[in-house]
């Protein structure tokens, strides 16, 4: 496992997984967690960007309540802890973490600087607001949870989004994802995707909502999209 030690805008220092690709200098993707900090499916994640000549960095995002924790959705108990540590993320600095991020892999040797990210869950509702409030080259966010809440702030795009919303998912109303659709349709820089009768975390490999002629589907689109504003001339 490879790390790399990043700066806090507010003090202190944070970990963050990093996978390196073949060749450098590439262009990189800050991967964004779900609610079960950095475990082996962020990694796994991690390193299938890497494979395809990206360098990928997930930062630690719960390192100021429980540094390294790592969970999953199939034990009851981890599940519970994962919603108690969500309950207690300040997403604000959260944000000033990502952003630490991307400045971090800016300055970085292997980076060509062209930057994207991607997120999951929370992750996913990250994504969209790095879009909204940094000069990162494309974001995608995959049922990024609240971004009902958050329409105004597609107006501060000026780059690339992709957003894959789960059809049934139970953490977006169908209403809600009436509104971030009709919302985005006027948007020149968002594609957004539905997904059928798909629940949250489809693309969650081994999880309990795992779908993989969805998750395929939606990963397909993810890297065709990073190719096309990442990698083209």
């Amino acid at each position: 496992m490879s790390e790399v030690e990043i700066q806090a805008r507010d003090g202190g220092t944070f970990k963050a997984y990093i996978a390196m690709p073949a060749v450098t200098p590439a262009p990189a993707i800050i991967m964004i967690q779900e609610i079960f900090g950095i475990n082996k499916e962020m990694r796994d994640k991690c390193d299938a960007l890497a494979d395809q000549g990206y360098i990928a960095i997930c930062p630690d995002l719960f390192w100021r309540i429980e540094p390294g924790i790592e969970l999953t959705d199939q034990i009851e108990e981890e599940l519970k802890r994962a919603f108690e540590l969500f309950g207690a993320f300040d997403q604000d600095k959260g944000m000033e973490d990502l952003k630490a991020t991307l400045a971090f892999m800016r300055d970085h040797d292997a980076c060509n600087g062209k930057i994207g990210c991607m997120g999951y869950c929370l992750g996913g509702k990250l994504a969209y607001e790095m879009a909204a409030e940094t000069d990162i080259n494309a974001s995608v966010s995959y049922y990024g949870v609240g971004l009902g809440a958050m329409l105004d702030k597609a107006d501060n795009f000026s780059h690339p989004v992709l957003i894959h919303i789960a059809g049934d998912d139970e953490f977006t109303p169908k209403d809600e994802q009436e509104k971030i659709i009709e919302a985005m349709k006027d948007n020149d820089y968002a594609i957004t995707y539905r997904y059928t009768g798909m629940d949250h975390a489809f693309a969650r490999g081994n999880g309990i909502h795992y779908n993989k002629e969805a998750a395929d589907l939606a990963n397909d689109r993810s890297y065709k999209f990073l190719e096309d504003n990442l990698k083209a001339a």
